[in-house]
């Protein structure tokens, strides 16, 4: 064989090998990448957010402040009605005063039937003034069905319509109160008034604090139920 035909038998000869042989770029296949699959039996469970947990126990807190108030507030009526019965008693006394009684004799003018009509005018215990209210109804001496054995002196005697309320026997006309005694009780009268309205805004504090706490615990015990409808972590 010439040296030409043995070069084109080799180059020939080593194409076929070539083309025989996998394609070390197009043959070589890709490494696969895999995302590892998550345990069969462990899903994830949905935990508890601590924001939950805190509007529970702020809740409770809130709930607790409001009983305290409450027992806080109490008291404060119990010794705002002592002090008004204190003073109550005390202008008793004074409108109820003893009175000078004569068996019946001569001339006398009766007062029928009884002293008084019945029922009683609740005064204006922060306003009212009794010195002009007073009434100097009675002269000479004077006496009343009710009292059929004595009569009395008419110009010790007075009515009042404001202290009317505190008259404890009816069956007996009222001694006639001084100016001294007027202004002492108005002043019994404004410490009344004060403490009627201290007792009575309490008590509305106290309704409005209940009506909160059950705001309050309606919440909170929605929120309870919702908590234990969650699984734990």
């Amino acid at each position: 064989m010439d040296p030409i035909n043995a070069a084109l038998a080799r180059l020939l000869q080593h194409g076929r090998m070539n083309t025989d042989q996998p394609s070390a770029v197009f043959g070589r296949r890709g490494r696969e990448s895999r995302v590892p699959a998550a345990p069969i039996g462990r899903t994830a469970r949905p935990t508890r957010p601590v924001g939950h947990i805190v509007f529970l126990l702020g809740l409770t807190g809130l709930l607790l402040t409001v009983g305290a108030g409450i027992f806080w507030t109490l008291p404060g009526i119990g010794k705002a009605n002592a002090e008004a019965a204190r003073t109550e008693q005390k202008v008793v006394e004074i409108v109820n005063q003893p009175i000078t009684h004569l068996p019946r004799s001569g001339s006398f003018t009766v007062f029928s039937p009884g002293w008084f009509h019945a029922g009683a005018t609740k005064p204006d215990f922060n306003n009212v003034d009794i010195r002009t209210t007073q009434e100097r109804l009675y002269e000479g001496h004077v006496t009343s069905d009710l009292n059929p054995t004595e009569m009395f002196i008419g110009s010790e005697l007075e009515f009042n319509a404001m202290t009317k309320h505190f008259y404890t026997d009816q069956t007996l006309p009222k001694k006639r109160l001084s100016d001294t005694e007027m202004v002492e009780i108005n002043g019994l009268y404004r410490v009344i008034g004060h403490d009627e309205q201290a007792a009575l805004m309490r008590w509305l504090v106290i309704s409005g604090l209940a009506v909160v706490g059950l705001c309050l615990a309606s919440a909170l015990l929605l929120q309870i139920g919702r908590t234990r409808q969650l699984p734990a972590a």
